[in-house]
């Protein structure tokens, strides 16, 4: 009973009602009769449609739909007359129509190129971009005409069946199979676009942590590094802490778009968190503030109680000069020992001898570590004494690095760590310092110049591949070791060469450099003064 029908039922009786009633009915007669007209006035029919069969999700995509007017009313260009509309629902989102806005709203219809008169057929081009607009449920493509008077009329379109997805195929991974407690650990993912569309990462591409395990990892989505083509593959790098409490938890990831997962998902990974280890003060180091004495440093190579002591610095002529040290530990946080000065064969020497390289002590270290990040160096040297404030120096993402993490250093992927010529001990008396932060190694190279006086070297070699890496070797001169003030604006850093390393596993690489003319390939490994050696991650 209508709202009106009401009323009179209230107010009035008998013959007067009845009147009433037969007029009210009237009434609605006449306007369903009109609104019959209406709709017989407006009708289309289908006709064809262009729609690929399939689409990625978020690639812009061009399709086409033709209806004809079979009414016998003209559908008008004029704003708020007739559009084409998606459906099931109606004026969805999913589909994302481009460049169609009407009055506050745009993304689920599509504008009158013309007027249309009744008879014509009209096509509609547009663009669409799934999930481009905002998250909306998965709907067919399915469209109807619209008219904001009367409401959707005429032929729906039917279904083309568009296969929508974002197939991202899992490749590879970089996953440790042990981390400490609380620790933060790198890990790689690498996925294949098997789309017809180029994925870039202004369209919100990303890797997520997924699976049953994925609120005990503490990460967030890693954006898209690259544009990423039809077939090519991308690589993610993330760092992500570990739990506090022990056990073993999967950790297992899948690409998003927009916040929604789609493709494969990683395999899940069982990793094993156990109790963080000792500090380990394995790194880089110069001196306090950071950069404040920019152009000497140390690198120093931690393993149980032991630390290697590598220390690049300038002679009285400004020529590099370094001296190495082996540093047991006296009481808590401070390791002590000899300073040693070594000459030996050429760096080119074919074979190098180790059985030609002269040890010399020339003096006595002290480190003394306040915290994880910062130690004091104390040291005598020929007679002179200075004691210098040091931090690490940072580039990238630190490491977390922990000694007697695994007996297994293959497995490795992060290469940080003392390297020498393999088989190990083969020519010792040279060696490498590899430094790694995320996808960056600073290199430095201990060695011997052509009079067989102590030289080194240096580079920042980025990563160019899957455990490969690639930069510019330079040499420097600077002030003497003990000079007051250190003057990092007399460093004079000359190119004299490249190098490269290209590791095959945790514990094995080459090592190929060209300097001066001089090129030469070395198989190179870890370098292992405590078993089983340290890990970094």
């Amino acid at each position: 009973m209508t709202t009106v029908s009401l009323i009179l039922a209230g107010t009035l009786t008998g013959r007067t009602r009845a009147l009433a009633a037969k007029m009210i009915g009237v009434a609605m007669l006449a306007l369903s009769a009109t609104a019959v007209q209406a709709q017989s006035a407006y009708s289309a029919a289908f006709v064809s449609q262009t729609v690929p069969s399939f689409i990625a999700i978020g690639a812009l995509t061009s399709v086409s739909v033709t209806m004809q007017n079979t009414g016998t009313a003209t559908w008008y260009l004029a704003p708020g007359d007739v559009f084409l509309a998606t459906q099931e629902p109606q004026d969805n989102y999913y589909w994302c129509v481009q460049n169609n806005p009407y009055g506050s709203h745009s993304g689920n219809r599509v504008w009158l190129p013309h007027d249309v008169a009744p008879g014509e057929q009209v096509t509609f081009e547009f663009m669409v971009k799934p999930l481009g607009c905002r998250f909306a449920a998965p709907a067919p493509f399915r469209f109807r005409m619209l008219s904001e008077a009367y409401g959707t009329f005429g032929e729906e379109t039917p279904d083309p069946m568009v296969a929508v997805s974002n197939a991202a195929q899992y490749v590879s991974q970089q996953v440790p199979a042990v981390v400490p407690a609380g620790a933060s650990f790198q890990v790689t993912e690498t996925f294949k676009n098997t789309t017809a569309s180029t994925w870039s990462p202004s369209d919100g591409y990303s890797l997520a942590v997924t699976g049953t395990d994925n609120t005990v990892w503490a990460t967030s989505n890693v954006p898209l590094p690259m544009a990423v083509a039809p077939g090519a593959t991308v690589t993610f790098s993330a760092f992500v802490v570990a739990p506090t409490t022990l056990g073993k938890y999967n950790l297992q990831w899948q690409m998003s778009f927009q916040g929604t997962p789609f493709g494969d998902t990683t395999p899940a990974t069982a990793i094993q968190v156990v109790a963080a280890g000792t500090p380990n003060y394995g790194g880089l180091w110069w001196a306090r503030p950071a950069a404040s004495e920019s152009g000497w440093g140390m690198n120093i190579a931690h393993q149980g109680d032991t630390l290697f002591v590598t220390w690049f610095t300038y002679d009285a002529t400004g020529k590099g000069w370094w001296r190495s040290m082996t540093a047991t530990l006296v009481s808590q946080g401070i390791y002590s020992g000899l300073l040693e000065e070594a000459i030996g064969p050429p760096f080119s020497a074919v074979p190098f001898s180790p059985s030609q390289v002269r040890q010399t002590a020339v003096g006595t270290g002290q480190l003394t570590f306040s915290d994880l990040n910062n130690a004091t160096f104390s040291y005598t040297v020929n007679g002179i004494s200075q004691t210098k404030a040091i931090t690490r120096q940072v580039f990238g993402q630190l490491p977390t690095c922990t000694f007697n993490l695994s007996s297994d250093l293959t497995t490795a992927y992060n290469y940080q760590d003392l390297w020498w010529a393999s088989p190990a001990g083969s020519e010792a008396g040279w060696g490498l310092n590899v430094t790694q932060q995320g996808d960056v190694i600073f290199l430095t190279w201990f060695t011997y110049d052509a009079d067989r006086t102590p030289m080194w070297l240096f580079a920042t070699a980025p990563k160019t591949g899957a455990g490969m890496y690639a930069g510019t070797l330079y040499r420097t001169t600077g002030p003497p070791f003990n000079a007051l003030p250190f003057d990092p604006s007399k460093i004079v850093a000359t190119q004299v060469g490249t190098v490269s390393l290209s590791f095959t596993n945790g514990n094995a690489g080459n090592f190929a450099y060209t300097f001066n003319g001089v090129s030469q390939t070395k198989a190179i490994t870890r370098q292992i003064f405590v078993a089983p050696g340290t890990i970094c991650q």
